[in-house]
């Protein structure tokens, strides 16, 4: 089934750092990088009356049951008319239509971006975030409860 074709305009209007946590000394020279797992999170908060759309975006690695990095910053994306991609629905969850991996697809992108500066000169910058689906990064996110 085809999507329809819908028109967004919408703009980054701001990235701030949540949090941010690096245990450099616990990922040696010889760590193999399949044994490091790569993990994200996502929140949402749609402020419709505004038309501000606020994802919250983290990613996590974890070496051997530890967590050793951990980053989580706020992305403040401006969408003309925001409410015609957002429903409420009863079980208070939140759906948004089309726009997700935009959204994704940008967060995604500028983390690799300052996961490259922070870890500059320790040993997780052997370690950049792979290339990623958000399509499947959005229905493996929309699944989690």
């Amino acid at each position: 089934m085809a999507e329809e074709n819908v028109n967004i305009q919408m703009r980054l209007a701001s990235v701030s750092e949540v949090s941010f946590m690096m245990s450099p000394g616990k990922v040696g020279d010889n760590v193999n990088p399949e044994t490091i797992q790569i993990g994200f999170s996502t929140q949402i908060q749609p402020d419709i009356e505004n038309n501000i759309f606020n994802l919250i975006f983290g990613t996590r690695y974890e070496l051997n049951g530890d967590v050793v990095l951990e980053s989580l910053y706020k992305f403040e994306f401006e969408v003309k008319n925001l409410s015609q991609f957002i429903v409420f629905n009863d079980n208070q969850s939140i759906t948004v239509n089309h726009i997700m991996p935009h959204f994704l697809s940008v967060a995604v992108g500028t983390m690799r971006g300052i996961l490259v500066v922070k870890t500059a000169g320790t040993n997780f910058s052997k370690y950049p975030l792979p290339m990623i689906d958000v399509n499947q990064l959005n229905a493996n996110l929309s699944t989690q409860g």
